[in-house]
């Protein structure tokens, strides 16, 4: 028995002094690609969860609060801004925006560790374990551990979660289920929907019941955690479910049609199925159902009860709000090491069931044949994806979305076919169909960062000046952001993550909200007074030409000017519609403000007006209340002159449009126009005079 005992000590102890520098080793070379990667962007682009995820770093560093803009956030998910807190205190944005790059990237590369320590238990082999663990942290995925997102810290903490759940489940005590718990609060704590984790353990615990036959026994084994998920549950009600929810209160309000919510699980499950490179699907699937039916051991059965329904919630929680062309990988890419799990189960029984095998193979193959990738690629379609992301930089490459989606159903074919012949091979076909998945996987990975990386080089360039902390260097104080009507929300959010003393939002009329939290709806008085305080003013020009009075100009860049007031600032004139680049957009509206409360606004408004060369002639059309329509035909490539007559006891305003309109870029305009230049004359007021002119 001694020497037994002696045998068994140095087998473990090889055996950890092997494993442990391996997943080091892998953890290592993880966190440093995803640093180099990360640190390839120019700015962060996913907004706003990038401006909210910074806003409550730095609110916590600083006052220990969870504040946006001064207010209380409604934001229940706190542990990833608490953890990146520290790295906000530094003085310089771009030192801390990359301290917390490399915080994620090193979070977000644990992951491997849970997947590794999960697949030994099943009682995988060592090769393949460290094989899953390295699939984990090849993901497409993986891009967001450069991004200012929880799921850098979400991630590691999900799948360690699950893997408590099965040991919970499958080896009852008081310290796993402790862990569960902790580990299962935590990651709730770190992205709102992993509170799934409290709902399917009680699910999960029925199931395994059911399968074995007893029942009652597995209840009373799971008591702790089934009762803590009662009270949870219980307080929730209480507290009440919207208020708990914060900012994400509507999704009780959810009213999905059931056809439609099919469609976008299938839509998710499709780009999921791509991620995960479709070589391991059918094996996964056979893997679930046999841990299901014949489990070799309880831990198995206990990986399959949790794990399964753990994924279709996630996969249901993605389509909630999404559509069938809009897929929201990013809210179940965590089921993916749970396939590879689940293909590791399958392949380690020597590959049973292969006719069964073929059959889900080339059910798959039809798929991808049916469904190209491409139809979900257009626009925004691929936002909340880093599969889609690889596909869209394919396509750059390529230069064809269709012969991108062709190269991608051919390779995504074949992988099938090898997982059918790899099963003639057991032995050599397992690491074969890994090899191959963790090469592809690792391709799209390169993809989609290659993607980001172009994205947030262009954002950079076209959003933001050579210094992008500007205001903060001219302004050692508060600033607040005035936003006028079709200003550019990614823009703005842009200037407000670079500049932190801009910390208050006001909303002129007619302009939008900039985002769910903080921001004040500002009165324009008759004589175009804001209520804005002391502060410095940041305001948008982007798609509005902006003068103020009582206030004077300290500094602009493409899209914002900014403004220091001297005494109470008001607007002088505002023209909604006028780009910054001076296109006009096909309709809008010019208002000019009396000097004085009481007083008339009267004189003249002059506007060049410019026609592109691709058109014979452009008409615009402006019109004031009270007065004749002043038209002007702009012939192709030429300029001019408008000049509108203003007589108003009031704020005067007209509205103009264009008969014909374009797109440049992704704006929609008609011609050009100078900034709009006005003249007082209290003549403009007395007849003949009044008349508005068109020269």
């Amino acid at each position: 028995m001694e020497i037994a005992v002696r045998s068994t000590t140095r087998v473990r102890s090889r055996v950890v002094t092997g494993t442990i520098p391996l997943l080091a080793g892998l953890v290592a070379v993880s966190t440093l690609v995803h640093v180099f990667a990360a640190w390839l962007r120019a700015t962060p682009v996913y907004f706003s969860d990038e401006y909210m995820y910074a806003e409550l770093g730095r609110s916590f560093g600083e006052s220990a609060l969870p504040l946006v803009r001064g207010e209380l956030a409604p934001f229940p998910a706190l542990v990833y801004p608490l953890l990146t807190a520290p790295a906000w205190l530094l003085d310089d944005v771009e030192a801390s925006w990359r301290l917390v790059q490399a915080f994620g990237a090193a979070a977000m590369s644990l992951a491997c560790i849970p997947v590794f320590v999960l697949a030994r238990r099943l009682g995988l082999s060592r090769g393949l374990a460290l094989a899953l663990g390295a699939l984990a942290i090849a993901v497409p995925d993986m891009v967001y551990a450069g991004w200012i997102l929880a799921e850098t810290v979400a991630y590691p903490l999900a799948l360690a979660a699950v893997a408590a759940a099965v040991f919970a489940l499958a080896s009852p005590s008081r310290r796993g289920q402790v862990a569960l718990l902790a580990l299962a609060a935590a990651a709730t704590g770190t992205r709102t929907q992993f509170a799934a984790l409290f709902l399917v353990y009680p699910f999960a615990v029925i199931l395994l019941g059911l399968l074995e036959r007893r029942f009652r026994e597995v209840a009373r084994e799971q008591l702790l955690p089934l009762a803590a998920v009662g009270v949870a549950v219980a307080v929730v009600l209480a507290a009440g479910p919207s208020r708990v929810l914060g900012m994400y209160g509507d999704v009780l309000a959810a009213d999905v049609e059931p056809g439609l919510l099919l469609d976008r699980i299938g839509s998710n499950a499709l780009v999921l199925a791509y991620a995960s490179a479709w070589i391991l699907i059918p094996g996964a699937v056979l893997g679930f159902a046999l841990a299901l039916v014949r489990p070799r051991t309880r831990v198995e059965r206990a990986f399959a009860v949790f794990a399964l329904p753990f994924a279709a919630a996630l996969l249901v929680e993605a389509s909630l709000f999404a559509t069938p062309q809009h897929v929201q990988e990013r809210y179940a890419f965590y089921a993916l090491p749970l396939l590879a799990l689940a293909f590791g189960l399958y392949a380690a029984r020597g590959w049973p069931l292969r006719l069964i095998h073929a059959g889900l193979a080339a059910a798959l193959l039809c798929v991808t044949a049916l469904v190209p990738v491409s139809g979900y690629t257009p626009g925004e379609g691929k936002t909340h994806s880093a599969f889609l992301f690889a596909a869209g930089r394919l396509e750059q490459l390529v230069g064809d979305s269709a012969g991108a989606a062709l190269l991608a159903a051919t390779l995504s074919g074949a992988c099938l076919l090898v997982a059918i012949a790899a099963s003639a091979r057991p032995r050599v076909g397992t690491y074969v169909v890994l090899a191959i998945a963790l090469t592809l996987s690792t391709l799209a990975a390169a993809g989609a960062t290659s993607f980001d990386v172009r994205n947030s080089d262009a954002i950079r360039a076209t959003m933001l000046p050579t210094d992008q902390s500007w205001v903060d260097r001219a302004v050692d104080g508060p600033v607040t952001l005035l936003r006028t009507p079709g200003g550019v929300r990614t823009e703005t959010l842009e200037q407000l993550f670079w500049n932190p003393n801009v910390d208050r939002v006001a909303v002129l009329p007619g302009a939008v909200r900039l985002d769910a939290f903080q921001a004040d709806d500002v009165r324009v008085a008759p004589d175009g007074a804001i209520d804005v305080g002391d502060d410095a003013l940041l305001v948008e020009t982007r798609a509005a030409w902006v003068e103020l009075r009582g206030a004077r100009p300290l500094a602009s860049t493409d899209g914002f000017a900014l403004w220091q007031p001297e005494g109470r600032p008001r607007l002088a004139m505002l023209l909604a519609g006028r780009y910054a680049d001076g296109w006009l957009a096909p309709t809008g509206r010019v208002t000019v403000w009396p000097e004085r409360a009481g007083q008339p606004v009267a004189g003249r408004l002059r506007i060049e007006l410019s026609a592109p060369d691709a058109v014979r002639a452009l008409s615009f059309q402006f019109r004031s209340p009270g007065r004749r329509a002043v038209k002007a035909a702009v012939p192709g490539g030429e300029t001019r002159v408008v000049t509108l007559t203003v007589c108003s006891r009031a704020p005067w305003q007209a509205r103009f449009g264009a008969d014909q309109a374009g797109f440049v870029g992704s704006r929609m305009v008609s011609g050009r126009a100078s900034p709009p230049v006005f003249t007082p004359d209290p003549r403009a007021c007395t007849p003949p005079q009044a008349a508005q002119t068109t020269l």
